[in-house]
């Protein structure tokens, strides 16, 4: 049996849950809203699955830019970035996901701060 944190939250279908929550809630936040005005949300939405999917050990197809690359002049802030993250963490947490694996997806998202927040 597959022991990755992505087979222990529930596979593609748990990952795909938590993005479709993920984004419900940061759109509906009027602090982080307008980061993404303008944006294909479909295809945000696809690349943060195959991310979040290889962030948690299942497949590594993610194919979109690096994460500095692609938040480069947003003008993220670390307060913001720091609430998407809880609102993350909160949403795996809520789905089931245990400590070990919010533990790492904290782990993750305080490597990539540097490469998100301006």
């Amino acid at each position: 049996m597959d022991g990755s944190f992505y087979a222990r939250v529930g596979g593609q279908t748990a990952v795909t849950a938590a993005v479709d929550a993920l984004y419900r809630v940061v759109l509906a936040d009027e602090r982080l809203s307008d980061y993404f005005q303008g944006l294909d949300l479909g295809r945000l939405k696809g690349h943060m699955v195959a991310l979040l999917s290889q962030v948690l050990g299942g497949p590594a197809e993610y194919t979109g830019r690096d994460l500095r690359g692609a938040h480069l002049g947003l003008g993220v802030v670390p307060a913001h970035y720091d609430l998407v993250g809880a609102y993350l963490l909160g949403i795996l947490a809520g789905l089931g996901a245990d400590d070990d694996v919010l533990a790492a997806v904290r782990g993750v998202l305080r490597e990539s701060a540097a490469d998100v927040v301006e």
